[in-house]
């Protein structure tokens, strides 16, 4: 799959911190910087994999990290289509997994160090999360994107199935649970594009996460130009289809019956909310009710529709 650099430690580390790339070459250095100028009374492996970038990032990575202790190089020489996170999770042999990616870094030198002590003296949780402050690209500015309603509380999969209440996929530390056997954790199967709302799913089926409010991590938003993010080479549409989409095919990952109602509604209030005009909301509701699963007649739809076209 590709060109590997093995670890300079033989015993398994207690944290793999996996690292996932595409075509950054402006953050990668950053990031990597970000993770390495972390002070850590622990053993740790830093697996980085580059899912084939077609820009400069893999020669960086081979120029400036080939050869620094702990550090594990995936350079993938064909793009896994979707599967590079879940690639370089099997590929994980820590107790505990953090995972980030090349475009977001840390901040402070202690981030990794409190979320492993504190998991170390939590035992009945299977993760904790820190928050991460988002920057915009376009602008430069900072600022906070999360519900501090939630700042040190635990987190269980009824909030996150009813409430849609979120903990953030790349400033959590959670235990590495992949060899259990109790699901399928392919989860590019659900969707390649889209990795957050299966992990997030995968870890609360194993157990409760508690979210501090301890800032960890700096997350880049609303990419400039030639960006390679999922929300930044995605429409709307796209995105509403692939989340709902990933709760339509993940029973037959997780072998588990689950209700899904109250996350897909707010899944079609987040799509239609992108709508600014009642005519085009309007417009999206057969749409919108046949992918939620909800069979309807849409007469009286259509002739609301035909009404307000006319008054145009």
């Amino acid at each position: 799959m590709g060109n590997y650099k093995k670890l300079e430690q033989e015993e398994n580390p207690l944290v793999s911190i996996c690292m996932i790339t595409y075509n950054h070459e402006k953050y990668i250095q950053q990031a990597v910087d970000s993770i390495l100028m972390q002070k850590m009374t622990f053993s740790y492996e830093l697996l980085i994999a580059d899912d084939a970038s077609t820009d400069s990032t893999q020669q960086i990575l081979k120029d400036k990290y080939s050869n620094k202790k702990n550090v594990k190089l995936i350079l993938r020489e064909k793009n896994s289509e979707g599967k590079n996170g879940y690639l370089t999770r099997m590929e994980a042999k820590g107790k505990y997994i953090y995972f980030c990616e090349g475009d977001d870094y840390c901040v402070g030198e202690d981030s990794l160090q409190t979320l492993v002590e504190w998991l170390e003296n939590h035992k009945r949780f299977v993760g904790v999360c820190g928050r991460r402050i988002t920057l915009s690209e376009r602008t430069g500015y900072m600022f906070r994107s999360y519900d501090k309603e939630t700042d040190n509380k635990q987190i269980e999969l009824d909030d996150f199935l009813k409430r849609r209440i979120l903990f953030d996929m790349t400033a959590i530390l959670y235990r590495n649970f992949y060899e259990d056997g109790m699901y399928d954790y392919r989860s590019y199967l659900a969707c390649p594009g889209v990795g957050d709302v299966t992990g997030m799913l995968y870890i609360l089926l194993h157990g409760e996460v508690y979210q501090l409010n301890k800032i960890v991590g700096i997350y880049r938003a609303d990419r400039i130009a030639g960006a390679s993010a999922y929300n930044s080479t995605n429409t709307t549409q796209k995105i509403f289809e692939d989340h709902i989409g990933i709760i339509s095919k993940l029973p037959n990952l997780i072998h588990k019956k689950l209700d899904y109602m109250e996350l897909k509604k707010m899944y079609t209030m987040w799509y239609v909310n992108a709508y600014v005009s009642t005519y085009e909301i309007l417009k999206q509701i057969p749409y919108l009710l046949k992918k939620v699963g909800i069979r309807v007649t849409f007469n009286c739809v259509k002739e609301r529709i035909k009404i307000i076209r006319e008054s145009c």
